[in-house]
Parts: structure tokens; sequence; C-alpha cells
């Protein structure tokens, strides 16, 4: 796997940006259900559900593309309109109850109607003059028109209709253009709109609930930050761990060129662990396949520590921020009792680096290339029941579903010189070790 052009184009984020982005992470998932819990984010998901219903919407489009003369009130108050200015029909109304119609209704009861017909009678009497003006009159021709039609009680009904509080509030309602911003749906409009330009709401909605959800089932079950001065404070432990007693814990092997110093070449500077590689000679066990441990003389020493009386873990994510010195074998590990199963989170063989899982056929894993680890990366490794896949900070550089371990591991870090090496000093740098469980 290179890196190079991941690095190039920024893919591959620098190792600062994936502590901050952790730290993050942490800080969001936090605030994430904070606000889930929030009175406003309640109050904006009911609002967004009742906005976005069919109901809504289309009482808005209504309220917004009809136009007032397109509705029952303005056809109403035509309606009164034009009655009212029809001349006759108000002559009607007005003469309908008058005391001149009630006289010459009852006139035209009496005997004396019929004298109307002699010129001669109405000359000589004022009641007949009265009565044969009105009858001649167009207030009387209006109330005959209308005498029988519908329309007087139809305009006084329109009347009573517009006169009422009910209906004049209609009118002033359909009749303004903006409308829709007296009503109390717009209101709840206005207040989902300030909802949604909280900051709080705006961070909920662009988050990934799976990937909140899947950050919140990672537990942290081991971390180390390297603040202990002494390895016994530590959940670390020197040497070998073998299921068989009767193996020297403490030892190195007849084909490397330094002898394990029993936690002597570990300590902690400024909040990091060292583990160092020295050029000193000594005798040490070494672990021969033929004749089992020899004594050894050597020119170097370095060392071996894991976590496997302290904490092991089967499956999750084991995450180490790492960088080394000197050309030699460096390694950040998963062991057990036995040599096998053992996956390999980091390793520097003087010239690559590699990750991978080692089993009976050998190992599976990859190089990689274009990056320097002379400089720190955070190396991690997710193991899930189906795969183990790895990263170095942001990018996925390999994956494997072969030979899945099926038993807890330890925590493992060491330092080493194979025969076929130019031997010389080296450090490993271990800013920190945290692993957390996935459910």
């Amino acid at each position: 796997m290179n890196l190079f052009f991941k690095k190039l184009t920024g893919r591959l984020h620098s190792t600062e940006r994936m502590e901050r982005q952790m730290m993050d992470d942490e800080e969001r998932i936090v605030r994430y259900r904070q606000v889930e819990q929030s009175p406003e984010l309640k109050e904006y998901l009911e609002l967004k559900k009742t906005i976005e219903s069919k109901e809504f919407q289309q009482k808005k489009y209504n309220l917004t593309h009809t136009k007032y003369k397109q509705t029952p009130t303005y056809e109403t108050i035509r309606q009164y309109k034009e009655l009212l200015h029809d001349k006759q029909l108000q002559q009607f109304i007005e003469i309908e109850n008058s005391q001149r119609l009630k006289d010459y209704l009852k006139f035209r009861q009496s005997e004396n109607y019929v004298k109307l017909q002699s010129p001669k009678e109405v000359r000589n009497s004022l009641e007949l003059k009265q009565m044969a003006t009105f009858e001649n009159s167009k207030e009387y021709q209006s109330y005959l028109k209308y005498r029988d039609s519908k329309l007087p009680a139809r305009f006084k009904a329109l009347l009573e209709e517009v006169s009422t509080p009910e209906y004049k509030q209609q009118h002033a309602f359909w009749s303004n253009p903006s409308r829709w911003k007296t009503t109390d749906e717009y209101q709840q409009e206005v207040r989902f709109k300030r909802l949604s330009e909280m900051a709080d709401i705006i961070f909920y909605l662009r988050q990934d609930r799976n990937e909140i959800e899947r950050m919140q089932k990672m537990k942290a079950t081991f971390t180390d930050e390297f603040d202990w001065n002494k390895m016994n404070e530590s959940a670390w432990r020197a040497g070998f761990s073998y299921d068989n007693p009767q193996l020297l814990r403490q030892h190195s092997f007849v084909n490397e060129q330094q002898a394990n110093n029993g936690g002597k070449n570990v300590g902690t500077v400024d909040n990091k662990l060292c583990l160092f590689t020295k050029k000193e000679k000594t005798t040490s066990p070494a672990w021969d396949p033929k004749k089992g441990f020899v004594s050894k003389d050597f020119d170097y020493t370095g060392d071996i520590i894991q976590t496997a009386d302290q904490f092991r873990q089967k499956g999750g994510v084991f995450m180490a921020k790492i960088r080394i010195e000197g050309n030699i074998h460096h390694a950040v590990w998963l062991g057990s009792d036995k040599k096998l199963p053992l996956i390999s989170i980091f390793h520097y063989n003087g010239k690559h680096i590699t990750v991978g899982n080692y089993g009976e056929k050998g190992f599976d894993g990859t190089i990689i290339r274009g990056i320097t680890p002379k400089s720190y990366y955070i190396y991690s490794l997710r193991w899930t029941d189906r795969e183990l896949i790895w990263y170095v900070n942001n990018v996925e550089v390999y994956r494997t579903s072969h030979n899945i371990p099926q038993e807890k591991l330890y925590l493992a870090i060491s330092s080493f010189i194979d025969e076929h090496q130019r031997p010389t000093e080296g450090k490993l740098n271990v800013a920190w070790v945290r692993v957390y469980t996935q459910d």
C-alpha cells in the first residue's frame, strides 16, 4: 500500500489532525446526546413533521396562491354590492315598509279606488290626486317589479351576513395579500426556521447517526498515556508470556543480535514510552530451536514488554501512536501464550513498514510505502468476527477475512536485531496506546 499520493493530496490526514479529530469525536458524541435530549430539538422535529405534512403544505399553497376574487368571501361581497347598487331594488326596499305604500294598499281595498278611473273625480279630490300620483311613480313601479322577486330577501340575507363580525374577519383575512403571515401556521414556520438556524440543531442534523452510534459503542477498555515512571506501576511486564510455566520469560533468540534486558531498556520520557536498543555487551539466555535455552554473548541489548498478565481482549479496535529511530526491527503487536496467533499492528523491519496477520500458512499482510516511520503516525487495527482491518491515520491500508483469531490476545511492544542486519542502536517511541470494545 503506497500512501505517498494520499499524503500528497491530503487524503491521508496528518497525525495532529487525527488526534484533534479523535478528541473532537468524543466531544461530538457528548454534544450530540445533549442536543438529542434538548426541548429545542424535540420542538424542531415536531414542527418539521407538521410543516412537511400534506395538510400543512396544502393549506399554505391555498392561502398563498388563491386570489381574493376566487374566494366565497369575495363572491358574497360582490353579490351584496351588486344588489346594493340596483336602484330599483333599493327603491323597493325603501318603500316596502313606508307609510305611503301602506296608505295606498289600504286605498286600493276601498270603494274609492274605482274613482281613480275618472279624471274629473281625481281633479276634484286631493286624496285621489295623491293616490294617482303614487300609483304612477317610479317607486311604486319598483315595488311591483320586486314584489314577487327573491332578490329583496337575498339582499337582506347578504346584508345580514356581511354585517357579522365573523364575515368582517374573513373579509379582512382573504382580502389581505399577505394573509399567510397572519396565520398560526406561519408563526410555526417562522419558529421552525429559527430553530433550524440554531447552531446545536445544525450540528445535530449534520451528523451521521449510524456513525455516532458506532462510535458510542466503542468503549475504552485499555488506555496508556505513559504517565508512569516505573513499569510495576503500569499494566506492562517485561519478557514473553507462555502457557508453559517451565519456559523462561526473559530471553532472546539465537538468531537475534540483542539480548532482551528484562525491562531495563524501557522508560517513559515526556509521557511517551521509549524502548531503547543499546550497544552494550551482556550475556543472556537465548532460545535455540534445537538446543533449547542456551547462554549467549550479545553486543546489544533491547527489550520486549507485554500486558499478558494484566490485559487481553478478543476483537475491538487497537490503536497506537508510533515513531522509530534506527534501522532495526520495531514492532507493536498482539500475541498469545503460543507462537500463534499473532497480529502485527505495526512492524518496521529496518527497511519497510508492514501490517498483517501471521498464520500457519505464513504472513497475510502488506508493505506500507510512502511514509517514514521516523515520524509519528497512528496505526490501528479493527478486529471483528469476520475481518481484520488495518489503518494508518485515517486511511485503510489492508484487510483480510482469513485466520481470524478466536481467543483473547495481549498487547506487546518490542525491538530486536535479526542476524542478517547490520547492528545499530535504535529507539521505539509510543506516545499512547488505546483499546476499545466494539458491540
